[in-house]
């Protein structure tokens, strides 16, 4: 006898609809999935796609983002890089060219009417190397550095008759892969030499501390205070008990002695105090308690301010470590521990421009920095490495700088002055120096009263050497003291010789053959019956670069100078090999990076080939099962029609 199935149960219409409609939804959604994927050939289109592959598809397609910004990276320092290498190319020929002139304007075949006219091609020549110096590509300066002019603008500009570089002074870098940027273009230095030159301090100014001294102005112990103090704290202990103080937040030494006398105060009132003292910060327990200062375990601040390890009892101030104040453009004038002729002020010549600079108004070292730029020369007050002085840059190439005085010391009180006791004979007459014969006299000085002495310069160093050699000189000649004075000139620069001696005679000061050095100091001349000599400027400051030494090239040319011609045809065989030297360094990055650039396409070639693989669609498989879907649509369909048209007899 047969039976119904227990698991077999009559629905009710609704529920039957629900069941159907739900069976088409499935199946329309694996329809839209399976055309999704025919049209764009993904199988993973999102994370829900495939959990557990998704993450491996997203690490990927992250690579290839970064494998293609490394390639355009690359692909643009490349062609900017090439575009560097044919301006270098241009600039070795054209450099070579000005070289050839200058050994054929040198001995037979050569007149002052030929070097005028090769002057003219010269000059063409110094203006086409300044339009090789502004070449950009892709909208960069290729020589521009990071600080690339504009597109259509230049970082090379003529200036006063010579020529200013405004780029930057580092290289432009890209991220090209790798652990560390690459060089995109070049700075102008490496191509065409120094990009500026500068009159180095000569004296320390030695800043006085004051409770406003900033820490970031203060070295100690571990170097820059600021960034000790900044980044901890210091333990105070008053007789047995033991504090924290924060110094987190000081900016300045009066900050400091602030927080730790509050401190201090907080534990026993007057029992001690932290002060300025001439060198550094000073501890003193008052009466009988005993104040000390020492690290925490994790800040260094005490040693770094130098008072780790000071304890005091009983009055007795306990010194900590010097601390020295660098300078730094808010440095007050009135605590630099020197005095300053500000009343004065200075003389700077440019090439032909000559400027008295007035110093009177001016009240801190970023005032002085403005004065200087605000003349317009194209020079810069700079504090010098280490803090301690002050340095003047000339920035124009092709123009001479020269530091003097107006009538006072400020220039070298402000130890920039160009032409001082301790200025270097090597760098008189443009790195010529002042040679000296090893064997007898150099120069030789002739009196008023007929009176006659040589002088011997051989292993003279500075320019006061020579005044002292000068000087001992007439004193062996038996010179009265006072008849003969050596000095450095009072407007401007130069050596100022005088002679006070009566007597018919011419007072001149000439070389010694084979010597030069009277010439090569600017002393070379007979000024007859008058008392002073008045020296040239020998120790100018100057750019020595490309630009420069065309420049002189061409001035020699004019003046019909056989010597300056030599000079400068010398310098330009340098600047040739500098050209080429920079021309390779820029061949070689652009290799490698052209190497990086096709590293990263094959790279990224392999990671597509991954990312297929678990990404794209099996267009076999995903069809068959799109025809697979539709028949089941269609069937749900007919299903769903029949059994929306049963009535209560289909199921008695």
């Amino acid at each position: 006898m047969s039976t119904i199935s227990s698991s077999l149960s009559r629905v009710s219409t609704l529920q039957n609809a629900a069941s159907q409609l739900s069976r088409l939804q499935t199946t329309q959604s694996e329809l839209l999935v399976a055309e999704e994927q025919i049209a764009t050939g993904v199988a993973i289109a999102r994370p829900s796609d495939s959990p557990s592959q998704a993450g491996t598809v997203l690490s990927l397609q992250r690579s290839l983002r970064e494998r293609e910004q490394e390639s355009r990276n690359a692909g643009l320092a490349v062609a900017t890089l090439d575009a560097a290498d044919g301006a270098l190319g241009e600039v070795t020929n054209l450099l070579i060219e000005a070289r050839d002139t200058a050994s054929s304007q040198v001995g037979i075949g050569s007149d002052a009417a030929t070097r005028e006219g090769q002057a003219a091609v010269i000059d063409a020549q110094l203006d086409a190397l300044v339009n090789l110096a502004n070449t950009q590509s892709n909208r960069l300066s290729v020589f521009g550095g990071n600080g690339g002019a504009a597109a259509g603008e230049d970082v090379f500009e003529r200036f006063l008759g010579g020529v200013r570089y405004v780029g930057g002074s580092e290289d432009l870098l890209v991220d090209a892969g790798g652990s560390q940027t690459q060089q995109i273009n070049g700075n102008g230095g490496d191509a065409f030499g120094s990009l500026s030159a500068r009159v180095l301090s000569t004296r320390g100014l030695e800043p006085t501390l004051t409770g406003e001294t900033a820490l970031a102005a203060l070295t100690g112990p571990l170097g820059a205070v600021g960034s000790s103090a900044e980044a901890g704290t210091l333990r105070l202990q008053v007789n047995t008990t033991e504090v924290v103080v924060d110094l987190t937040h000081a900016v300045n030494v009066d900050d400091v002695i602030a927080r730790v006398n509050a401190a201090i105060d907080a534990i026993t009132p007057g029992a001690g105090s932290l002060a300025l003292g001439a060198t550094g910060l000073e501890l003193t327990g008052a009466g009988g308690n005993t104040v000390s200062l020492t690290d925490t375990a994790t800040g260094n601040a005490a040693t770094g301010l130098g008072v780790a390890g000071l304890a005091s009892t009983g009055g007795a101030p306990a010194v900590g470590a010097e601390l020295v104040r660098s300078l730094d453009p808010q440095t007050a004038l009135a605590d630099l521990g020197v005095a300053i002729d500000l009343a004065s002020g200075l003389q700077i010549s440019q090439g032909d421009n000559v400027a008295e600079l007035d110093l009177s108004g001016a009240t801190t070292i970023e005032d002085l920095q403005n004065a200087f730029t605000d003349l317009g020369l194209g020079v810069r007050l700079e504090i010098n490495a280490d803090g301690s002085g002050l340095n003047l840059v000339n920035e124009v190439a092709g123009l001479e700088l020269s530091v003097g005085e107006n009538g006072g010391t400020t220039a070298s009180d402000l130890g920039i002055r160009s032409f001082g006791l301790d200025t270097r004979l090597e760098g008189f007459n443009r790195g010529e120096g002042v040679p000296a014969v090893a064997v007898g006299d150099d120069l030789s000085v002739s009196l008023h009263d007929g009176t006659e002495f040589s002088v011997d310069l051989f292993g003279t160093e500075t320019v006061g050497d020579v005044v002292a050699r000068l000087e001992a000189a007439a004193t062996a000649a038996g010179v009265a003291a006072g008849d003969f004075t050596v000095g450095l000139a009072a407007v401007g620069n130069g050596l100022t010789v005088s002679d006070n001696t009566a007597g018919p005679g011419s007072f001149a000061i000439a070389n010694v053959n084979p010597s030069v050095a009277a010439s090569s100091l600017g002393l070379a001349a007979d000024v007859g019956t008058a008392n002073v000599l008045n020296g040239e400027d020998r120790a100018t400051v100057r750019v020595e670069n490309a630009f420069t030494h065309l420049n002189d090239l061409r001035t020699a040319l004019i003046n019909d100078s056989t010597s300056g011609i030599t000079f400068a045809g010398d310098r330009l065989e340098a600047d040739i090999e500098s050209a080429i030297q920079a021309r390779g360094s820029v061949g070689v990055q652009s290799r490698r990076l052209e190497e990086s650039r096709l590293r990263f396409e094959q790279q990224a070639a392999q990671e597509q080939t991954v990312l297929s693989a678990l990404q794209d669609a099996d267009l076999v498989e995903v069809l068959s099962r799109f025809q697979q879907l539709q028949i089941q649509l269609q069937a749900s369909l007919q299903v769903a029609a029949q059994s929306q048209q049963q009535s209560l007899l289909d199921f008695l």
